[in-house]
């Protein structure tokens, strides 16, 4: 059976009386408006709150062209219940509260008066709630017209989802909200209405941010942001691995093993004295633009060596200096244009070495 056979045979059984659905008759119809009605009498009664207008955070109107009379049928009828707040919206939705209440009644607390929606006024209520001081949005959204500022409907009604606020987008729901509203300010309810005084957020929020802060984790490591977070490891000695050796008389070493990793050794006895201690923050912008990042200690080998062209020594007979274990990074072997079967005066040690000298001018400046 397809699925419009379907559908035909589930409307048509609906019809035949086996799947109960009545419609409401006109009596039935006039005494849901009565009720409807004495509900509404009694919310919109007068009432003292407990709350002053100043101690919550603003209650935001805001309507569509096409939604505009509704919207002020709705003030109009829930009246003594919005004077509780301080009202906020686009300049057409002021303009009909102030008109209605005044603008010289001292008991009523206007908020901030945004601009039209599609100028930016959807932005500006947007913004109140990224500063903490929207507690409740009541939005007539007119679903059967395009709008020019679409996106920053869109935007509003994410950032509302995202903040936990109250959000009403239609006339049913903003009328049940009312007689939240009454009942919170009647009884000093600060956990009926709790985003007018604490700033909410989603649930989806945590997880969103425990998702950045493993992307920042993988990034300041030099790893992809979209890698997973490295489970935790216990430190274990490095298992030492044969590798090519090309050593310098009397400077340096430079090794080269399956992970391309560039060692720098310790000057001898009798080489240049070492420079003062370098400090984490002198190191952070001596390496501010290169393409690879240095340990500490490989850094201050690198700045304490000499960068002097005339220091260099072709005698490859004289005894080499044995390369110890300093903390190393993982670089590209095209990155410097290094190459594993180097001669003494090779393009590593060149590379190696013009780095060297640059970084020592930038610590000099």
């Amino acid at each position: 059976m397809s699925r419009r056979q379907s559908f035909a045979v589930q409307m048509h059984a609906q019809r035949s009386g086996s799947v109960q659905r009545r419609g409401s008759t006109y009596v039935e119809r006039l005494s849901l408006a009565e009720a409807v009605g004495s509900e509404t009498d009694e919310v919109t009664a007068p009432f003292h709150s407990k709350f002053a207008p100043t101690e919550m955070r603003q209650l935001a109107l805001v309507a569509h062209n096409h939604m505009k009379p509704a919207m002020k049928q709705f003030i109009e009828t829930y009246s003594e219940i919005l004077k509780k707040f301080r009202i906020t919206g686009t300049q057409t939705t002021m303009k009909m509260c102030k008109s209605m209440w005044g603008e010289d009644d001292p008991s009523i607390h206007y908020g901030l008066t945004c601009t039209s929606g599609p100028l930016g006024g959807d932005a500006q209520i947007a913004a109140l709630m990224c500063m903490e001081d929207l507690g409740g949005m009541i939005f007539f959204i007119d679903p059967l017209s395009a709008h020019p500022h679409q996106a920053d409907i869109d935007s509003l009604q994410r950032l509302a989802n995202c903040g936990n606020i109250i959000v009403c987008c239609n006339p049913a729901s903003a009328s049940s909200m009312m007689h939240t509203l009454r009942a919170a300010l009647s009884k000093g309810s600060r956990g009926m209405i709790p985003s007018f005084f604490e700033t909410l957020e989603s649930p989806a929020v945590e997880e969103y941010k425990h998702q950045q802060a493993v992307a920042l984790a993988n990034v300041i490591k030099g790893n992809s942001p979209s890698a997973p977070a490295p489970a935790p490891q216990a430190v274990l000695e490095p298992a030492p691995t044969e590798e090519k050796k090309v050593t310098e008389v009397g400077k340096r070493g430079v090794s080269f093993g399956e992970d391309a990793v560039v060692e720098v050794a310790p000057l001898e006895q009798g080489g240049k004295k070492n420079l003062p201690e370098i400090s984490d923050s002198v190191l952070e912008k001596a390496l501010m633009g290169q393409s690879m990042m240095f340990s500490d200690a490989r850094l201050h080998a690198l700045l304490t060596t000499e960068s002097d062209d005339d220091v260099d020594s072709d005698d490859d007979s004289a005894d080499s200096t044995q390369v110890t274990a300093v903390p190393t990074a993982k670089v590209s072997k095209g990155l410097f244009g290094i190459k594993t079967k180097s001669a003494t005066k090779s393009k590593a040690r060149m590379g190696m070495k013009n780095l060297g000298k640059s970084v020592r001018k930038i610590m000099i400046k």
